[in-house]
């Protein structure tokens, strides 16, 4: 298993789209650009769950592989004795 880099790249776009948006906001104070960063803000949110719950599954891999490795040498062990 691999780790995703694609929804990271998601991210750090939707941040520098929200980022964009915000100071637009603040320099323009129109409500179009307040929506704009909101809308950017539920992307973040949407794309974060995404890559927490991929950071988890690579986690929840990693630590199965880990357990088979050891299952594997305690039986290589146990087979020479």
């Amino acid at each position: 298993m691999w780790q995703d880099e694609e929804t990271h790249e998601q991210l750090m776009h939707a941040f520098k789209m929200y980022f964009k948006a915000n100071q637009d906001w603040h320099n323009k104070g129109t409500r179009r650009a307040g929506e704009q960063s909101r809308y950017w803000l539920g992307q973040i949110r949407i794309i974060a769950r995404e890559r927490r719950a991929k950071i988890q599954e690579y986690r929840h891999w990693l630590d199965a592989e880990k357990r088979q490795s050891q299952n594997d040498k305690a039986k290589g062990e146990t087979d020479t004795n």
